[in-house]
């Protein structure tokens, strides 16, 4: 079951406190790291790995990259049983407004690499402060222009059409527990998969006009869920088409694509890669004008 920790941001690693360096350092940290959970998922157990018990962002990355920050997002994403309404768009409002009230004045020039699984990356993609007012673009302008990778596992981003995203929301059936008398309707996040369908559509498309600004990763899974004949979210959903997405198959079903066995393992390997070159300069980042006026 998640934790009952709702809409904040969790610090998983600091360099400062679990690193020994000091206080007076803390501004030199490379980057954030922000990790968004799916449907049904938890901002800790996601990235747990059921055997070996490794949470690759507190036990491995840092040994990679030990000046980054790791961050969390807590929300509610219970299948059944989730009195939410915050819905996919409340949620990526409450995204932005945490990780903005979080960041200290030194954390401006921080890059910042978004990390998401399953759902939480339509929630990512939803993560925007709306039509930008003066005031809006005052509050938000650090955390645009600071923003270098966006990295998905697994996200459903194809939403080209309504009928195609009711049997997406259907495919994610198999992840569902038994429902039981008394367990309620599916939760509201659900039923965005299909009621949003428009509104994801046109998200991947305002993105193209940025994604060269980002480094940009889909991975998508190659094998299918247990009990049934295919992926939960196949390749060619799982994909945004960009001209500058990496696009990297793993061995693993849905729910085990950001769970790694360790330092040698290949997803790891690739992701502590994709980190390190969003947060040492390939991706750019917006300049003041894309930050100032475009919606994103």
């Amino acid at each position: 079951m998640a934790s009952k920790n709702r809409l904040v941001i969790k610090t998983l690693y600091d360099p400062v406190v679990h690193s020994g360096i000091p206080a007076t350092l803390e501004q030199l940290a490379l980057c954030s790291v922000v990790l968004i959970h799916g449907l049904n998922g938890d901002y800790v157990k996601t990235w747990l790995h059921d055997t070996t018990g490794i949470r690759w962002p507190r036990d491995l990355l840092p040994d990679v990259l030990p000046s980054a920050r790791v961050l969390s997002f807590a929300y509610s994403a219970e299948i059944y049983g989730n009195t939410s309404v915050a819905g996919i768009r409340g949620n990526a409002n409450a995204l932005l407004a945490r990780l903005r009230d979080g960041r200290e004045r030194s954390d401006d020039g921080r890059p910042i690499v978004f990390v998401a699984h399953s759902l939480g990356g339509i929630i990512l993609k939803q993560v925007k402060p709306g039509p930008l007012s003066v005031s809006t673009r005052s509050r938000f302008h650090g955390l645009l222009t600071a923003t270098r990778g966006l990295i998905f596992y697994g996200t459903p981003h194809f939403g080209a059409d309504h009928s195609r995203w009711l049997s997406l929301a259907n495919s994610f059936a198999p992840l569902l527990p038994r429902p039981f008398p008394g367990m309620g309707r599916p939760s509201r996040l659900v039923d965005s998969l299909a009621r949003n369908s428009w509104d994801i559509s046109n998200i991947c498309e305002d993105l193209r006009f940025l994604a060269r600004r980002f480094v940009i990763v889909s991975f998508y899974e190659t094998e299918v869920w247990p009990g049934t004949n295919a992926p939960i979210v196949d390749m060619m959903s799982a994909l945004m088409h960009l001209d500058n997405e990496e696009r990297n198959p793993l061995e693993a079903s849905h729910m085990d694509l950001c769970r790694f066995t360790g330092h040698d393992d290949a997803g790891f390997q690739l992701t502590s890669r994709y980190i390190a070159q969003a947060a040492q300069g390939l991706g750019q980042g917006l300049d003041e004008w894309e930050a100032g006026w475009r919606q994103w």
